[in-house]
């Protein structure tokens, strides 16, 4: 009777030590354990990782990492100043500038606009997946060159290779005189009578047609005064300036329209040229 309780408190300290062990290890040496049934990774020099291991994006290497990321949800971020600062919406894809620990460090396009996201945020980890199925082939192994026999089968020599002569220089071409530039199309004027810009702009924030501000925090309204070319197609422009609250206080941020024939097709930031939402 005494052996059978004896198992039986083994068997109940064993249940007890494994569910509280890693809380214990956390107050005990201040780590946070890995979730059970995962290993950390190590990457291979091609990329690849074995079967069972799990994709840490810290240790990838940095020259494989891919150009652009999908983002899981919304990211603020900011120009180098922080004076100006935006948010890109989930489902919008970002250039991937490097990996910081546990974070991606993103960006909406060229210009000083920079954010930080959780990678588990982005899907980073699904793209290094796919890539460790299928690493990259690696270069074939450059051959020896081949021996050739002569006479006995203990003696053999390197063929010499074969004298390439040197190829003429090419004649000296006469400068050519430079061709005179294409004259730049001057900004058509936009035609008396035309539509008026800030009524239109009014109009498309009262029908919320946007989401990022209100017609309230509206504080300035500008019509430009000619016509801008954008993917081929002429638009009339106009400019709200509005105040908004972000990471680093209240802040006036501009944000353009683009108009075609009476009504706003567009609202766009007028630095990095991303579509507001």
């Amino acid at each position: 009777m005494k052996l059978f309780l004896f198992l039986i408190g083994i068997a109940a300290a064993g249940i007890v030590g494994y569910s509280f062990e890693p809380d214990m290890r956390l107050q005990l040496t201040g780590k946070i354990p890995e979730p059970k049934g995962q290993k950390s990774k190590i990457v291979r020099s091609d990329g690849g990782i074995a079967a069972g291991e799990t994709i840490n994006a810290a240790t990838w290497p940095a020259d494989r990492l891919p150009e652009k990321v999908q983002l899981k949800a919304d990211a603020v971020i900011a120009d180098g100043t922080g004076d100006i600062s935006m948010t890109v919406t989930a489902g919008n894809r970002v250039n991937l500038i490097r990996v910081d620990g546990e974070n991606a460090i993103i960006s909406p396009g060229p210009g000083p606009f920079e954010g930080t996201v959780p990678v588990i945020q982005t899907d980073l980890i699904e793209q290094l997946t796919e890539l460790a199925k299928n690493p990259p082939a690696e270069s074939e192994p450059v051959l020896p060159t081949e021996m050739v026999e002569t006479g006995s089968a203990d003696e053999a020599v390197i063929p010499a290779p074969e004298l390439v002569p040197a190829p003429e220089p090419e004649p000296i071409a006469e400068p050519q005189p430079e061709p005179e530039p294409i004259p730049t199309a001057e900004p058509q004027p936009v035609a008396a009578g035309s539509t008026d810009v800030v009524a239109v702009m009014q109009a498309s924030i009262r029908g919320g047609e946007i989401e990022e501000f209100a017609f309230d925090d509206v504080v300035d309204w500008q019509a430009s005064a000619v016509q801008e070319t954008i993917d081929g197609a002429n638009y009339q422009t106009g400019i709200a300036s509005y105040k908004a609250e972000t990471v680093f206080g209240v802040k006036t941020i501009q944000a353009k329209a683009l108009i075609e024939e009476g009504k706003v097709v567009r609202w766009l930031w007028p630095k990095s040229g991303m579509e507001i939402k």
